[in-house]
């Protein structure tokens, strides 16, 4: 191959090799290619019959079940022959994976730009202060910050944008909390508020999932914390009629969420 182009692609360094400059451009362009020819022979192979196959998405822990077991369940309904995969874990992972071609969608809270990824906004949900029902602050309609000053808190861990989303409110408000732990799980922490071993501060969807906790959730007073959910796809990637379908009923979930009629 080096021969035809007239130029060397790789620089041979005893055991090791590492692309040239030309090496390094021929790389991405031939990526390009294949995906192109991917996505051909993927939009050829589907027709226009009922989506069937697996569809791989990704979510992070902290999206409710909430949020996306009926939207599965309506899938299941109405597309017998389709099979969700679902594979939950952090972002960045979940972001390396759609990149990779592993996964079509991801439904997450999503920090900032990243090469080729297609961020759709699907959901903006306030962010409540989660406590046990026999604690004093249950009885309050809005919980003040400074009210927080000797309660231990749970966190999302850091990794994820909720964590980074309250860490940051945190900040901003010049607080310092007094973390009890750190976990990855909504209904976790849920279960640690649950048994008094702090407060925290959790989705809005959350609450619709309180069962079998004992818990209350509150809105606070200092500011109006909110996160907005994005579903993220593959912008060069041809994306299947399942992932298609699979976001349209997302969409039509979320539309019924906002709709006023809702009880």
């Amino acid at each position: 191959l080096e021969d035809e182009l007239g130029d060397r692609l790789f620089n041979r360094l005893g055991r090791r090799i590492e692309l040239t400059m030309a090496g390094s451009y021929f790389e991405k362009r031939a990526r390009n290619i294949l995906m192109e020819a991917d996505n051909a022979l993927r939009e050829i192979q589907e027709g226009t019959g009922d989506p069937k196959g697996t569809l791989q998405i990704g979510v992070t822990p902290s999206v409710s079940p909430k949020l996306l077991s009926p939207v599965l369940r309506t899938c299941r309904d109405r597309y017998p022959n389709l099979k969700i995969q679902v594979n939950e874990n952090l972002r960045r992972s979940l972001l390396e994976n759609l990149i990779d071609g592993d996964l079509e969608v991801v439904i997450s809270s999503y920090s900032g730009k990243s090469a080729n990824v297609f961020a759709e906004p699907i959901l903006q949900e306030s962010l409540n202060l989660v406590v046990p029902s026999g604690h004093p602050l249950a009885m309050e309609e809005v919980i003040d910050l400074k009210e927080l000053k000797n309660e231990r808190l749970i966190l999302i861990g850091e990794s994820s944008t909720l964590g980074e989303k309250v860490i940051e409110f945190f900040e901003l408000n010049d607080f310092e909390p007094d973390i009890a732990g750190l976990c990855s799980q909504v209904h976790t922490a849920k279960s640690l508020v649950n048994c008094g071993l702090g407060l925290a501060i959790l989705p809005e969807t959350a609450r619709e999932d309180v069962s079998p906790y004992d818990v209350v959730f509150k809105p606070l007073a200092s500011a109006k914390m909110s996160r907005l959910l994005f579903a993220l796809t593959h912008e060069r990637r041809y994306l299947s009629s399942g992932a298609n379908l699979f976001l349209e009923t997302v969409r039509e979930f979320v539309d019924t969420r906002k709709s006023p009629n809702r009880e």
